[in-house]
């Protein structure tokens, strides 16, 4: 039986597909772009792509012949998938540069040179600063809710706590730069908007020797839309159609609201300034613990990241301390039909952390299809669900006292490299032709999916054993700690033929992922377990870059950290 959860994401994808093709082949029978054989021929294929999905559906639910259904799944996905790239070739052309014109702007290499030793007499330096994102007119203005695809909308209606950018600046008083980290809580950003906040900080960076930009988003589900694939979609495909053929793309519109973005822009600018000029000596201290069950996998291979790891920093004048948290669990816990703001559970860790007078910061991990565990939930607690579950957090990473944290050497080293990731996946490949999200992508040809997006990942080393590997998107955890199908277990019957990528770093270190940071570009799966979109538990297909992201990023991340001298041969 289909799970309820596996019938509703069903449903969004071909709702979502449904509203495409309608908007798109209508609009272009109305200009004469198709004739109305064409056009018939376009809905003809999407009734055919939508029945075939449909009784895939029936038989997983009837039918007890697992390779029958499993092979009519496949016709169905492959039959939307046709769908798509034919209704593509009649789209309006964006104007994405070749590769070869391609001029990298606002990216930053990091440091050239590594450090193996912390330099005689440094101290750490670390400032914070923390800005609310959420706007006075939201009682007079709609402000789509990211996270859930609905119809109509979510809208915010109340705010329920805050949507905040958090932003940390860190030295090591080697004189080789400081490095910025920068978290909002959404549900992604864009490289295009990571860029546009690097450009308001270029001289001020470069002025006071900043080596190193770095933006991630929480991946919260109930917050403002950052991405624009929540608005009005059947509006926006009309007006973007239109826009884009009269060669006027700037008008496009999305789920994202253009003063919001602004604000956006500006309030995490002015944020990263104000957290440099707050810089102070200190020490940093960390704790990675695993006692606390706070997640769970929804996809086999069933392989999670267990560990949570504080970071804390005490200034030497005695002002006030700094918590960071890593860990991956999926922040979905709110319904967007009530249109409540919020973010999620995370507000909650920090509501704990700030009764202490300190001040936080939360990174996402590879939490690909990783959901809350609320077992952790004290019987008796007063507070919703979510909540509780954040203040659970809270208040055991304020139980771990400074005596049994780790000290934390003054040793800073950070290098990030630009990737062009195939675009592979059409239903995405379809949002980006359509202008509804804004990442940066190059063509490689005349072909529909001749597209590449450009993104990055980066390596960061705090410390003898700190170490972070900055992930464009929402990875599969089995891609850091190991435990990937097998060819045999695998959708497509191949292996995953590169090592975790924990393995690819010396023993005694211990690697942290921070997802969803400097893009987005959805979810990230091993080659192998790329399979149908209809298949249970394959969702994740319909919003990722493509088959080939994961071995992409995973073999960039390896070449990356051999030319840092540290990848283990």
């Amino acid at each position: 039986m289909l799970s309820p959860v596996d019938k509703y994401r069903a449903t969004l994808i071909l709702c979502f597909c449904k509203n495409f093709l309608n908007s798109t082949s209508l609009y272009a029978l109305m200009k004469g772009r198709v004739t109305m054989k064409k056009s018939k021929a376009i809905t003809f294929g999407l009734a055919s792509a939508a029945t075939a999905a449909g009784l895939a559906y029936y038989v997983k639910e009837k039918l007890h012949d697992d390779d029958f259904k499993d092979r009519l799944k496949i016709v169905a996905g492959d039959g939307l998938s046709k769908v798509l790239e034919g209704v593509d070739t009649l789209l309006p052309k964006l104007p994405w540069p070749d590769i070869d014109d391609y001029t990298s702007e606002n990216f930053y290499a990091g440091h050239e040179k590594f450090n193996d030793a912390s330099v005689k007499g440094a101290k750490w330096q670390l400032g914070y600063a923390r800005a609310s994102l959420v706007p006075s007119d939201f009682e007079s203005k709609d402000y789509y809710l990211g996270g859930f695809l609905t119809n109509p909308p979510g809208i915010v209606k109340s705010i329920l706590d805050d949507q905040a950018v958090r932003v940390v600046c860190l030295d090591d008083g080697s004189g080789r730069g400081a490095a910025v980290f920068a978290v909002i809580d959404c549900i992604g950003l864009s490289s295009t908007d990571v860029r546009t906040v690097r450009s308001m900080l270029k001289q001020f960076a470069q002025e006071n020797n900043i080596v190193s930009i770095n933006i991630s988003a929480t991946h919260c589900h109930s917050a403002i839309d950052t991405q624009g694939i929540w608005g009005v979609l059947p509006d926006i495909l009309k007006n973007n159609v239109k826009e884009i053929k009269k060669g006027r793309p700037q008008n496009t519109i999305s789920g994202r609201d253009p003063e919001f973005m602004k604000n956006l822009h500006s309030k995490t600018s002015e944020a990263v300034k104000e957290a440099f000029n707050s810089m102070k000596k200190g020490k940093l201290l960390y704790k990675t613990f695993d006692d606390l069950k706070y997640s769970r996998d929804k996809r086999k291979p069933e392989v999670l990241v267990k560990d949570i790891t504080k970071i804390h920093f005490i200034p030497d004048d005695g002002s006030a301390e700094t918590v960071a948290v890593l860990m991956a669990a999926h922040p979905t816990a709110l319904d967007s039909k009530v249109g409540e703001l919020s973010a999620d559970y995370i507000y909650y860790i920090e509501e704990e952390v700030k009764k202490a007078g300190f001040n936080f910061i939360f990174f996402q991990g590879p939490q690909l299809a990783i959901a809350v565990d609320r077992g952790i939930v004290p019987e008796g607690a007063q507070g919703r669900g979510f909540q509780e579950y954040g203040r659970t957090i809270g208040k055991y990473l304020l139980s771990i006292t400074a005596e049994q944290e780790e000290k934390v050497l003054p040793i800073l080293n950070i290098r990030s490299k630009e990737v062009f990731v195939p675009a592979g996946n059409m239903i995405l490949l379809t949002v980006l032709k359509a202008g509804i999200v804004n990442n940066i992508v190059v063509k490689t040809g005349k072909k529909v999916k001749d597209v590449r997006f450009v993104t990055e990942i980066g390596y960061t080393e705090i410390g003898k054993n700190l170490r972070f590997a900055m992930i464009p998107g929402e990875m599969a955890p089995e891609l850091l700690l190991g435990g990937t199908l097998t060819a045999a277990e695998s959708c497509n019957g191949t292996s995953w033929d590169f090592p975790p990528m924990k393995d690819m770093l010396a023993d005694g270190t211990n690697l942290v992922v921070i997802g969803l940071c400097n893009d987005s570009i959805g979810y990230i799966l091993p080659d192998n377990d790329y399979g149908c979109i209809f298949a249970e538990n394959h969702y994740e297909e319909a919003v990722s870059a493509g088959p080939e992201t994961a071995s992409t990023l995973v073999g960039a991340f390896e070449k990356l950290v051999d030319s840092c001298g540290r990848l283990v041969k």
